[in-house]
């Protein structure tokens, strides 16, 4: 028997069935994998979910994290450029791109399992959760998803934000570690995005 509780489970429910959304259109969420008994179990746990709740889940839960995230701009981000930066054109840019990079992380690290949590609270309703029976390896799973979505935010905030899209976007030079990440992402980028294709073309 798991020992999970029923919110925990409303929301590995509502993670599984976008995963399996992904994985049913033949694509890949780099970053995201799961064992065959893994990707069984999130498709049994997905099936009481129709498209119009999960739908809905999307749209509050995006509807949340951006009321968050506005929070964390606007009471935390600022203030701190604020103090920290008084004079803006004195400021450096890496420890600015450091406090943004902070900053991003804590928004996001914080604020998306707080919006899912609350999202899957609104959202799932009591037919729904009575659907979903808890089964051994639901904890586990659940921890495993959580590790990959701060490992995920790890990586965005430390070399995406601000970082590698940074020089992508302007295609800044700054010596042969950050050209040689920049390419890599580039070309995983397209790597990934040719995959699908192929594989939507093959089913």
């Amino acid at each position: 028997m798991s020992g999970i509780t029923s919110g925990a489970l409303a929301r590995l429910a509502f993670w599984a069935k976008g995963m399996v959304s992904i994985n049913d259109a033949r694509m890949e969420w780099p970053g995201f994998s799961y064992s065959e008994p893994e990707w069984t179990r999130m498709r049994a746990l997905s099936a009481p979910i129709g498209a119009g709740t999960y739908q809905l889940f999307t749209v509050v839960n995006a509807a949340i994290f951006i009321a968050i995230a506005a929070l964390g701009i606007f009471g935390v981000f600022l203030p701190l450029a604020t103090l920290l930066f008084p004079v803006p054109a004195e400021t450096s840019a890496l420890k600015f791109s450091l406090l943004l990079a902070a900053c991003a992380f804590l928004i996001i690290g914080l604020g998306l399992p707080i919006s899912m949590r609350f999202s899957a609270m609104l959202v799932g309703g009591k037919a729904m959760r009575e659907a979903l029976v808890p089964a051994a390896g639901d904890e586990v799973l659940a921890s495993k998803v959580s590790w990959q979505i701060n490992r995920i935010m790890l990586i965005m905030c430390g070399l995406l934000v601000p970082g590698i899209l940074l020089f992508i976007a302007y295609d800044i030079e700054a010596g042969p570690i950050i050209t040689a990440l920049k390419w890599l992402a580039i070309a995983l980028m397209a790597v990934s995005t040719l995959t699908g294709i192929a594989r939507q073309r093959k089913s």
